[in-house]
């Protein structure tokens, strides 16, 4: 039998708790928006200044080696020339011009190990920022479910891999993901709330606890809009059924599959 830790009192059922329970849920939202455009923002135009501080340092590099190569080149032409030579003079003058080609080469050899460095620096700042958009593709999911009538309906969501969280299991360890909000009598709302959502296949289903008929509305918000859940009408008390699946893709954005909408599971879960 459920068992909750909440005493059940006489404003539970009024109308004073559905504006609570609905309050307390735009609050959540509005938060979860705030955080994540502020971040989005910020990161896009650091991202901008760093890849174009890498084109130029990779300009300046290319060149640098080219200078590198070409003075490698000249000193290697003097070094056989001080070989092949017997005048005094021509060889001071060449053994002039090596020493010059050697202080040129030492000058060139610094700028270049200066400009690998900040090609490498800049290689690992641009790999950061490449772990951090991969990361703000990512978007939070939030999964309502709201009735109107007194009855207990409860929201289970599974996750893709397989975490099943209701109000028994609430959170789940290694998963920011967890149920926010229970209510064990309506008007209600139950709400889930996962802030970096993994791409996959999200299983929402609601279960009648107890009541006779309810009929259940949803709707799933991500970072680029809200998106409606069919109803659905549960009318066979202790019966779990699939309310909609949903799909979180590689680039983050969210989509509904509703094959299974309204399949009853039985008892057990959602799973």
């Amino acid at each position: 039998m459920k068992k909750r830790s909440r005493e059940i009192n006489v404003f539970s059922v009024s109308a004073l708790d559905l504006f609570a329970s609905a309050l307390g849920a735009f609050i959540l939202m509005s938060l979860v928006f705030m955080v994540f455009f502020s971040m989005t923002s910020r990161d896009s135009g650091e991202a901008s200044e760093v890849q174009a501080s890498l084109e130029r340092c990779e300009v300046e590099l290319a060149a640098a080696r080219a200078r590198h190569d070409e003075l490698l080149a000249r000193n290697a032409a003097l070094e056989s020339r001080v070989g092949q030579s017997v005048e005094p003079s021509s060889l001071q003058q060449c053994q002039s011009e090596l020493d010059a080609t050697n202080a040129a080469l030492r000058l060139c050899q610094a700028d270049l190990e200066a400009a690998t460095g900040a090609a490498v620096s800049l290689e690992q700042t641009e790999n950061e920022l490449d772990a951090c958009r991969r990361a703000l593709q990512r978007t939070f999911v939030l999964v309502i479910a709201s009735w109107s009538s007194r009855d207990d309906i409860d929201l289970h969501v599974v996750d893709p891999a397989g975490r099943e969280f209701y109000y028994r299991n609430r959170r789940e360890p290694g998963t920011p993901a967890a149920l926010e909000e229970d209510n064990i009598l309506g008007p209600g709302n139950e709400v889930w709330l996962h802030p970096s959502a993994e791409p996959g296949r999200y299983r929402v289903c609601y279960k009648l606890f107890r009541g006779s008929r309810a009929r259940v509305r949803g709707s799933v918000l991500w970072q680029e809009g809200k998106i409606e859940i069919p109803n659905l009408t549960l009318s066979r008390s202790g019966q779990v059924q699939v309310a909609v699946h949903v799909v979180v893709n590689n680039d983050g954005r969210v989509s509904l599959d509703r094959t299974e909408t309204g399949q009853v599971l039985g008892t057990a879960g959602c799973r």
